[in-house]
């Protein structure tokens, strides 16, 4: 990683201000000033962004980003958020370690939201519509209203998670490792 121009700086200090350590994708996108200001106000992290809007309960928004990153094997992204969000979601660990999976699997016991959530959370790490049977779990279980946020969270997470796959983001420091797929469970 090069310099980061002043402006970038500022930027990365109004995300995460000292004494915190900006996490490596941050720093990574700080070489481009405009790309961090996009970023910083856009549709994530900005003030009105899907992290800040309060219409979803921790918990669900977590088990999405937790379940579209480890799907997408975004190690890094993963572990910041069971670092830094993963203590104030509501998720137990058993529920956190079982988003690594690479399957729904009966345990920990999902409730049927939490399945629809991670329906959501794996048609859009897969690109693909939602079967017959997730859409009518989804239809049972999540409004119109919090399938749209969902979809759109999980989405912008697809994005992160390809950024650190391009990027090459490594294990943030002092977060933990992703279980492998078949050990998740």
């Amino acid at each position: 990683m090069g310099t980061i121009s002043p402006e970038a700086q500022r930027l990365l200090e109004r995300l995460v201000p000292p004494p915190y350590r900006p996490p490596l994708l941050y720093l990574e996108l700080a070489a481009n000033p405009e790309v961090m200001r996009a970023f910083v106000e856009g549709p994530i992290a900005g003030l009105r962004g899907l992290l800040h809007t309060g219409q979803l309960a921790n918990a669900d928004r977590e088990l999405c980003i937790l379940r579209v990153t480890a799907r997408k094997r975004a190690i890094h992204e993963w572990g910041v958020h069971v670092a830094y969000f993963g203590k104030t979601s509501g998720l137990s660990a058993r529920q956190v370690k079982a988003t690594a999976s690479s399957a729904i699997l009966p345990e920990p016991a999902w409730t049927a939201r939490q399945r629809a959530i991670i329906a959501i959370a794996d048609a859009v790490a897969d690109c693909r519509a939602l079967g017959d049977e997730e859409s009518r779990l989804v239809e049972q279980t999540i409004d119109r209203a919090e399938r749209a946020e969902l979809v759109a969270l999980a989405s912008l997470y697809l994005g992160i998670s390809a950024m650190c796959a391009v990027f090459e983001v490594p294990l943030e420091p002092g977060t933990p490792r992703m279980p492998d797929p078949g050990q998740a469970g």
